[in-house]
């Protein structure tokens, strides 16, 4: 599935980011949902049944959404359940020790639908990030995540024009344990200059504060 319809409003879709209940299943919702459309359409079916929402991943699999039984199941359960007409009450924020966040956990759940397991991307559709060079370009990777990009790009010889949505749903702490680990899989590291540093938690915060456009974000590519 490539960037297609709906990516276009990338802004209005980083606003409603952060209006997704919390819950089991929200990041894949994030993941898969909003590649082809804003959450505003999600905002706007909550309430409906479980029957109505698994009519929805059918209609929406005929628009070429991929999922395998066990995403499936996990998406419907999440919407049907903080979604659906009686959702429970929100949690209450629980201060907790931080934990040691896998990268590549949270890039299989969150980033692979698109780039793919090993990072080779999809050819038109979405760039590879394994021997991506721009993965180092300062600061560029984890805006591209906390607020999308929206402009053509070459990566490698290969030209992509068309849009990533924001995961700025994403905590602090899991944008930098993906960047980190992307900067060391499939064989980035050769790329990585010999000074580089880990993001830290704290500078993505800093760089949240910022409130770019996917296209400011674009022009900040190098």
């Amino acid at each position: 599935m490539g960037w297609v319809l709906g990516l276009f409003l990338l802004v209005a879709a980083s606003a409603l980011a952060e209006g997704l209940p919390k819950g089991p299943g929200v990041d894949l919702v994030y993941a898969k949902c909003q590649t082809c459309h804003d959450l505003q359409y999600l905002i706007d079916s909550k309430g409906v049944d479980r029957a109505t929402w698994q009519a929805e991943i059918e209609a929406m699999k005929g628009y070429g959404l991929t999922l395998t039984p066990e995403e499936e199941k996990k998406i419907l359960e999440y919407l049907a359940t903080y979604m659906g007409p009686n959702p429970p009450p929100a949690a209450p924020a629980q201060a907790s020790a931080p934990e040691k966040l896998d990268g590549g956990k949270l890039y299989a759940q969150d980033c692979a639908g698109c780039h793919q397991a090993q990072g080779q991307g999809v050819p038109g559709a979405f760039p590879p990030l394994a021997g991506n060079p721009a993965l180092f370009n300062d600061d560029y990777p984890a805006l591209v995540i906390l607020f999308g990009l929206q402009g053509p790009i070459e990566v490698n010889g290969q030209k992509i024009n068309g849009a990533m949505p924001p995961f700025g749903h994403l905590s602090d702490a899991e944008i930098a344990a993906i960047v980190n680990y992307l900067r060391q899989a499939w064989g980035n590291a050769k790329l990585a200059p010999k000074d580089l540093k880990p993001i830290t938690p704290e500078h993505v915060a800093e760089l949240r504060k910022q409130a770019l456009t996917p296209a400011k974000v674009h022009e900040r590519r190098k």
